[in-house]
Formats: C-alpha cells, sequence, structure tokens
C-alpha cells in the first residue's frame, strides 16, 4: 500500500500541472494530424475545379478526369480566387478553372482556354495528367466539329459519334508492377505513421519531464522521512519507480486509444502491442529516474530530459519515419530504443507479425530498461540511505 500511495503521489502532482496537460493530451493529437498529412499517404491527389457556367461539355471534361486512370479526389471551388488561395496554402495539389461559356465556345467552333493553378515543380506528373485528359477532351470535340461540318449532323449527334469511336481506338496498354519492398504498405491509415512515433516520441518525454518531481522529492527530504517510518528504503524506490511508469502508461494508452477510437488507426496483435508499450514504458521509467538521480535541481532535469528525449526522439526515427533515412544513419538511429519501439510497430502493423515476430525488439528493450533502472536504482538509494 505504501509502494501504491508514494506512486499516487507522483501522478497526482504530474497531471496538477497545466503544462504537462498540454503535453500529454493536446500536442500529441497535433502532430499525429500534422504527420498524418505529410508521411501518411492521401488515397489520391487532391484537384480543385472551377466549372461554373462551363455548359454540358464542362462537365465531361469534369468527369473524363473523374473516371480516367488518374486517381483523383475533386473538389468543387465556387471562384478562381478561392481556388489559387488553396493551391498556394499547399491544400490541394493542382487547381483548374473551366471558364463560363466553355460549351458555348467550342460549339461554336472556337477556342476556350482552361486554367491550370500549381506550385513550381511539385506536381509536375499530375500535372501533365490533367493536361492529357483536357487534351483528349479537346480531340473528341475537333472531331466532333469536323463530322458536323462534313455531314452536317447535329453537333450533339457528332459527338456521341465521336466518344464512342475514341472508345474502340486501340491505345497503349501500361503495366505497373512493383518491384521489391514498398516503404510504405498502400494499406495502412493515414495516421498509422503519426500515431506509432509520437506514441514512442511523447512516452519517453512525459517520463522524461517527470523526472523533476523526484528530485523535488528528494530535496525537501520526503523520501528520508519516509525512511524513518517502518517504509524500507524497496518499498520507496519502487513506489518511485512505479510513479514513473505509470505516468508513462497514462501516455501510451491516451494515445493508442484516442488514435484507435478516433482516427481508426491499426496497432495490430494487442497482446503484442501491450507488452511493447510496457516495455518502452520501463526504459521511459528508467531513463526519467537516471536523471533524477543525478541533476542536481528540478530545472537542470527538465531541460537535459527535454534535450535528451527531442535528441534521441529525432535519431530514433519519432520524428521523421526511419524509413527515409539512409545508411548509415538508419543504423546508427538503433542506438536508441525508439528505434527499437518503432521497428516493433511497423512488424505488428505492416508485417502483421505476433510477440514472436517482435521478440528481438522486446529483448533490446528489456536489456536498456534493466540497466538504466539498475543504475538509477544504486544511486537512490546511495543519496536516502548516505543524505
Amino acid at each position: 500500500m505504501s509502494t501504491l500511495a508514494i506512486a499516487q503521489v507522483n501522478l497526482v502532482r504530474l497531471l496538477r500541472d497545466r503544462t504537462a496537460l498540454f503535453f500529454i493530451f493536446l500536442l500529441p493529437v497535433v502532430l499525429i494530424v500534422v504527420l498524418g498529412t505529410v508521411y501518411g499517404g492521401r488515397t489520391a491527389p487532391r484537384l480543385g475545379v472551377v466549372s461554373a457556367g462551363s455548359g454540358a461539355l464542362g462537365a465531361d471534361l469534369v468527369k473524363a478526369l473523374a473516371g480516367g486512370h488518374m486517381r483523383l479526389e475533386i473538389r468543387d471551388f465556387a471562384s478562381e480566387a478561392d481556388l489559387r488561395s488553396s493551391v498556394e496554402r499547399g491544400t490541394l495539389e493542382l487547381g483548374l478553372v473551366i471558364p463560363p461559356g466553355y460549351d458555348a465556345t467550342l460549339r461554336g467552333g472556337g477556342d476556350a482556354r482552361v486554367t491550370v493553378l500549381a506550385q513550381p515543380g511539385r506536381v509536375l506528373a499530375l500535372e501533365q495528367g490533367v493536361g492529357s485528359a483536357v487534351a483528349a477532351e479537346s480531340a473528341i470535340v475537333g472531331a466532333a466539329r469536323l463530322a458536323q461540318a462534313r455531314t452536317g449532323a447535329r453537333f450533339d449527334d457528332a459527338l456521341a459519334a465521336a466518344r464512342a469511336a475514341a472508345a474502340g481506338v486501340a491505345g497503349v496498354q501500361v503495366s505497373v508492377e512493383d518491384s521489391g519492398k514498398r516503404i510504405f504498405p498502400t494499406d495502412i491509415g493515414m495516421f498509422s505513421l503519426g500515431a506509432q512515433s509520437q506514441l514512442i516520441l511523447f512516452m519517453f518525454l512525459t517520463s522524461m519531464t517527470a523526472a523533476t518531481q523526484l528530485i523535488l522529492t528528494r530535496q525537501l527530504g520526503v523520501s528520508r522521512r519516509m525512511l524513518s517510518t517502518p517504509t524500507s528504503i524497496a518499498t520507496i524506490l519502487f513506489g518511485e519507480m512505479l510513479g514513473r511508469f505509470g505516468v508513462a502508461m497514462i501516455q501510451g494508452l491516451f494515445i493508442v486509444l484516442l488514435s484507435a477510437f478516433v482516427f481508426g488507426v491499426d496497432w495490430g496483435d494487442p497482446f503484442a502491442a501491450g507488452v511493447l508499450i510496457v516495455m518502452f514504458a520501463l526504459v521511459g521509467t528508467g531513463a526519467a529516474m537516471v536523471v533524477g538521480a543525478f541533476a542536481n535541481n528540478p530545472d537542470q532535469a527538465g531541460t537535459f530530459g527535454v534535450f535528451v528525449g527531442m535528441a534521441l526522439g529525432a535519431l530514433g526515427g519519432a520524428m521523421v519515419p526511419i524509413e527515409v533515412f539512409g545508411e548509415p544513419m538508419r543504423t546508427i538511429a538503433h542506438v536508441t530504443p525508439h528505434a527499437w519501439a518503432i521497428e516493433g510497430f511497423r512488424t505488428l502493423v505492416f508485417d502483421r507479425g505476433g510477440i514472436v515476430e517482435v521478440a528481438p525488439q522486446l529483448g533490446v528493450l528489456g536489456a536498456m530498461a534493466l540497466c538504466l533502472l539498475a543504475v538509477a536504482t544504486v544511486k537512490l538509494r546511495r543519496q536516502i540511505v548516505g543524505g
């Protein structure tokens, strides 16, 4: 009961800190959304279209883009100004403006001008694809005009005949085949990468910031006063360790549950994922206790803890996916527990592995946790008993 009481005090202190609540509950969600947008892989590029007043041929052009070989998410805009603003902000990959009177101009034999909006150099292939679709529609309209001029048929009849003829014309068959293994599987959700990396980053950071409470307890003499009671040194040390562990688990469970229920993130095998989270929480606990044991004051512990947490997170692939690292950085990253934990989650989610497949990662994390906890326990014991 004394152990649980010590752990409870640590948790209450942390949850009363408004700054800590921001880092535990709000900031991870924001970063999961950001990383999901950047690295999650959208289901299709986004094309904004302004086509008000463009008539039936304008609608046919939009339909051709939507039903063509390119996978596009088409969004309608009311004005060119709104469309241009969205392209400039990067919320759209491309914009297409079909002018009013497009239909009437083409039917009357004139040349209609469509405008493509894009940021320079960002989506050249997509821009070329849209241009090809526009050219194909122009060819069909041109064929309809020629048929109308030669036969005197109605334009709509000539257009229908041109579309039917175009559909029967043999084209070039392009087959795309993946060679090797994709960096990111296509069937994972767009928030999966962000959720995995932020789980690891913030579990470790939150543990490190909780090290300041350990120093305050030592400076105020709380630990020594507890030792003067029937409470043993082992109980005190285990209670402090349990407090750090509880902080890390609160952070981890919040991110896992929120991402699963709100963003639909798949964490793979539940048992294996749970063991991996517990093991990484023990690593964070050990690191926090080492900082709390060796730092001289709370400010030093807070500054050093955040710096180490951010540095290890960046090196271990918790800020940028480790898959985009080249060698030797990808190998060097495995000096951090973050890289091993992320590798474990990749195995569970990408490769549909289980507890056996992540056994190597669990073994490395367990060894790291054991070493850190042993060092911290020896140092804290000397400080409490000898102080």
